[in-house]
C-alpha cells in the first residue's frame, strides 16, 4: 500500500504516532552510543511510544493523546516561563528557545491529532466519543 493511497484519517494517525516514535528512537540511539546502562529503560520507553500503532483502538488513541497533550502543554508552559525569566543570560539564546518551541509545538500538535483520531468515527464520518 502506497502512502498516497491512504485516506486522511489513516495518514493523520500514522503521522501523529510516528512523531512520538521518532523522538523515542532518537532518545534510544543517544543512549545506545552514550550510556548503555540505561538501554533497557529507553527500550521500554520506545515500546510505550509505539503502543498507539500496535493497539489501534479509538479509546486508546484518545487516552494516549490526552495524556501526551497534558504533558507536552505543561512542559511548553514551563519552557516559556523559564525563557521569560532567563532571557538575558547567554545560555538561553533566542534561537535555542525557538528550536525548543518548535519541537514542543510539534509534539502538542501530534498529541492533539491523536485526540482527534480518538474522537472521530471513520464509519460514520463524524465525531463520536464512545
Amino acid at each position: 500500500m502506497k502512502f498516497s493511497e491512504i485516506n486522511n484519517y489513516q495518514r493523520t494517525k500514522y503521522l501523529a504516532s510516528s512523531y512520538f516514535i521518532l523522538i523515542g528512537l532518537l532518545n534510544f540511539t543517544d543512549t545506545l552510543f552514550n550510556s548503555r546502562n540505561l538501554l533497557l529503560r529507553d527500550a521500554i520507553i520506545l515500546f510505550i511510544l509505539s503502543l498507539p500503532i500496535l493497539i489501534n483502538k479509538r479509546l486508546f488513541y484518545l487516552g494516549y493523546g490526552f495524556l501526551a497533550s497534558i504533558f507536552t502543554f505543561g512542559i511548553l508552559i514551563g519552557f516559556i516561563i523559564t525563557f521569560l525569566e532567563n532571557h538575558t543570560k547567554p545560555e538561553m539564546s533566542v534561537w535555542l528557545f525557538l528550536l525548543g518551541f518548535l519541537f514542543l509545538s510539534m509534539g502538542l500538535l501530534s498529541a492533539l491529532s491523536l485526540i482527534y483520531i480518538g474522537t472521530y468515527s471513520e464509519e460514520k464520518y463524524r465525531f463520536k466519543l464512545i
